[in-house]
């Protein structure tokens, strides 16, 4: 079924007020409809009846064909964004090793149900002409590659910004591959991913090394300097 992967940790539906459950699952409805036939394909009549709700019901939250569609984004984004978060705090980051097996796990987790990410990859593309969602998505990127970066740069990594954005455009092209070559999969991406991740991490570390040997040299020589200065 549908939804049953990344979305299925967000908040339960019967948690929600009556409104909210109904909205989102007419946003959910439209991602539906998007995976199956693309962004062109979504109608609030076609929307309606995936959603199993009366068409009075998408207009009424939904002004426009438009809004419907980018609101759709909008609550895939911040539903995913959140639960990659909790991913994250709950993943064991003080290595490479840690780096690794958190990128695997979400990309394991973005296709448990690979219909939502046909979906993603329609709305990226419908963002590349829509000036205020890409203005979103490039923020939601932005986002998600600070929280990389900060790993990073705790594990050694010299410019831990370029490295993250680094590493999740990687991830974004072995999931436009795996829609068409699914048979590469998981193990292909984390010895690829274990190569990138550690030599980041090796220059870094390698170049605190070299900092650390500078700066003691340098403190050597102002001690011998010092001590020839009082003879």
């Amino acid at each position: 079924m549908f939804m049953k992967g990344i979305l299925a940790e967000s908040a339960p539906a019967a948690a929600l007020p009556r409104a909210e459950q109904r909205r989102r699952g007419i946003l959910e409805a439209a991602l539906k409809v998007i995976a199956a036939g693309g962004v062109e394909s979504v109608t609030h009549r076609r929307v309606a009846s995936e959603a199993a709700v009366p068409l009075g019901s998408t207009t009424y939250y939904f002004s426009s064909r438009e809004d419907l569609v980018r609101e759709a984004f909008r609550y895939y984004l911040a539903e995913v964004g959140a639960v990659l978060t909790r991913l994250a705090d709950r993943a064991e980051l003080d290595s490479a090793a840690g780096v690794v097996d958190l990128l695997v796990e979400m990309a394991r987790r973005e296709f448990a149900e690979t219909p939502l990410v046909l979906a993603e990859y329609e709305l990226i593309l419908y963002a590349a002409r829509d000036k205020a969602l890409a203005k979103e998505l490039n923020a939601w990127e932005r986002g998600l590659e600070a929280q990389v970066a900060r790993t990073l740069d705790g594990l050694g990594a010299p410019r831990p910004f370029d490295a993250a954005r680094t590493l999740v455009e990687l991830m974004r092209g072995f999931e436009i591959g795996q829609l068409t070559r699914p048979a590469a999969g998981y193990d292909d991406l984390r010895r690829r991913l274990e190569s990138v991740v550690s030599g980041l991490i090796g220059v870094g570390k390698a170049a605190s090394a070299k900092t650390a040997t500078a700066r003691a040299k340098a403190a050597r020589g102002s001690r011998i300097k010092k001590k020839r200065v009082n003879a």
